[in-house]
């Protein structure tokens, strides 16, 4: 191929109730900064396929790439990019592509599930070295837009962000109401997230908000956004939204620590999630509710940290890989 054609990239990933759908938003936010169409191999349920086929994504035959010819049009695709958090299964894929002579990159969180891909992405905070770093957080392209329109925030609102794994139906009832004590004039949304399959209940202290093509302006309208540690955090981030983090998971607390040792975000505490940081959480958020010149400070570290530019950064290196490979 050369630089100014299309390209065929099949994306492999890790999606479902427990590992959330972080790593397959982020494929489809890099599919969208790529111009490419965001051909998936999921591991995860046939549930879980089915529900990614609903939001639009071309999901692959599992037998690929056993069967012969690619993803579409019977050719083999350009580049394989592989996010999956899980070492071996991430390797499987490496070797696969290798043995179609295919380039493949991987994203990591963590520096963790190191494979021996041709490129390796790591947007964590507090990552060094070669498309390492939070300036190469995979956010979709449309929070540039909204970052350079400097959206007002409507005043009093708290969207609660936690991703989209079943934890979210289990917690939105508890903090929802945590929070609507501690800031009775507030207006509480809490975004759905994925998981089908239960039906999410009802809310006495705020509404759900469904939101399958990207949270970017609902959270530009948040005065105080409560998130978890995944792609939400750096989103809000870019967008310079007063963060209070409840993270779900280990992974998730080390990436809020070093959001909150930069001034960026608020942490609540090492999950699991208990009474405790449920309190903490809404403590937080009624305090900066409280402050404008807290919610001034954070916002402004916390565009300083991500500028939510990453998708491009690494599309132009994954450009660049498929173009070397083709020469």
């Amino acid at each position: 191929m050369t630089t100014g054609e299309r390209f065929t990239v099949v994306f492999r990933v890790a999606a479902g109730p427990r590992v959330g759908f972080g790593h397959l938003v982020r494929c489809r936010s890099l599919a969208r900064a790529l111009n490419v169409t965001p051909l998936v191999s999921i591991r995860g349920t046939q549930r879980t396929r089915a529900l990614a086929a609903s939001m639009g994504f071309p999901v692959l035959d599992s037998q690929w790439p056993l069967m012969k010819g690619g993803p579409t049009t019977g050719e083999t695709p350009d580049l394989i990019v592989v996010d999956d958090p899980v070492g071996e299964f991430a390797e499987a894929w490496v070797k696969k592509a290798r043995r179609l002579g295919v380039p493949v990159a991987s994203i990591h969180d963590l520096g963790l599930a190191p494979v021996e891909s041709d490129l390796a992405i790591d947007g964590s905070i507090g990552a060094h070295g070669d498309l390492r770093g939070p300036q190469f957080a995979i956010l979709d392209p449309s929070i540039a837009d909204i970052r350079r329109d400097n959206r007002r925030p409507v005043a009093g609102s708290v969207l609660i962000a936690l991703g989209g794994g079943s934890h979210v139906l289990a917690l939105a009832g508890r903090l929802s109401r945590a929070i609507a004590q501690r800031s009775p004039g507030a207006s509480i949304r809490v975004v759905r997230g994925f998981s089908s399959g239960r039906q999410a209940p009802a809310l006495s202290h705020a509404t759900w908000v469904e939101a399958p093509a990207g949270l970017g302006r609902d959270l530009a309208d948040a005065q105080v956004a409560v998130v978890a540690g995944g792609v939400t955090l750096y989103e809000a981030c870019a967008l310079g939204v007063p963060v209070v983090a409840l993270p779900v998971t280990i992974e998730q607390h080390l990436t809020v620590r070093a959001a909150a040792c930069r001034g960026a975000a608020i942490d609540t505490g090492r999950p699991p999630v208990d009474d405790g940081m449920v309190s903490r959480a809404a403590d937080a958020v009624a305090a900066l509710l409280q402050n404008a010149g807290w919610r001034r400070r954070q916002s402004a570290a916390a565009r300083q940290l991500v500028d939510g530019q990453g998708a491009w950064r690494v599309a132009e290196r994954l450009k660049e890989l498929v173009v070397c490979r083709a020469a």
